[in-house]
């Protein structure tokens, strides 16, 4: 019987391979990239990258599910890759998606350097590929792949726009969005959800 092969998403990272690593190990780092911010993301941060997880500093972190996380550093610059047990099947895989956005979320914080807590606003609901991507402020490309468009938008917030059929499908599939800011006060983070629920509202078509 032959195995299935092993699903891999990487990203090459401007910081060196110690940086890298202690933005992967130590939690309070890891909140300012994985995710978004939810009551019981600080467990799930502990549950995944601490309580089962094996550390072998500083370039392979083995997790519970079988995927690892290996880094690789040359000249300041560091390739992080995570690689998954394969299941045979090309069509989208949420997880594999999701660890594609999150990497791309690490890069930001280690090549941007911003220095206060990050807050988030995360929205879901079902649309097309154009109908998501036309509620994506104009803005510098960070990212761009079949299902996931990253954005930063003119105040500097990463903006991960993720579709779960291919962006140039007509078909209504389930889309999130996150919204990453940096510094922001209780207040002003409650204007930015606001906004932004109300962005969302008015840009996509309502639910069945």
């Amino acid at each position: 019987m032959i195995e299935p092969e092993a699903l891999t998403v990487e990203v090459a990272v401007a910081a060196p391979i110690d940086r890298v690593w202690a933005a992967l190990t130590e939690p309070a780092e890891i909140g300012q990239w994985f995710g978004w911010e939810y009551d019981g993301l600080a467990d799930e941060i502990r549950h995944i990258f601490v309580d089962h997880a094996e550390r072998f500093p500083p370039g392979r972190l083995a997790m519970a599910d079988g995927s690892e996380i290996v880094l690789a550093g040359d000249d300041g610059r560091t390739l992080v890759r995570v690689v998954m047990p394969g299941d045979g099947d090309d069509a989208f895989n949420l997880i594999l998606e999701g660890w594609r956005a999150f990497f791309e979320q690490l890069r930001f914080l280690l090549e941007r350097q911003p220095v206060e807590p990050r807050r988030t606003v995360y929205l879901t609901g079902a649309a097309t590929g154009a109908q998501l991507l036309a509620a994506l402020p104009p803005g510098e490309l960070w990212h761009r792949s079949g299902y996931l468009r990253m954005v930063v938008d003119g105040d500097g917030r990463l903006l991960t726009a993720l579709a779960e059929q291919p962006l140039d499908a007509g078909e209504v599939a389930p889309v999130s969005l996150t919204v990453s800011s940096y510094g922001l006060d209780d207040d002003a983070a409650a204007r930015l959800r606001d906004e932004w629920n109300s962005r969302w509202h008015a840009a996509l078509p309502p639910a069945p």
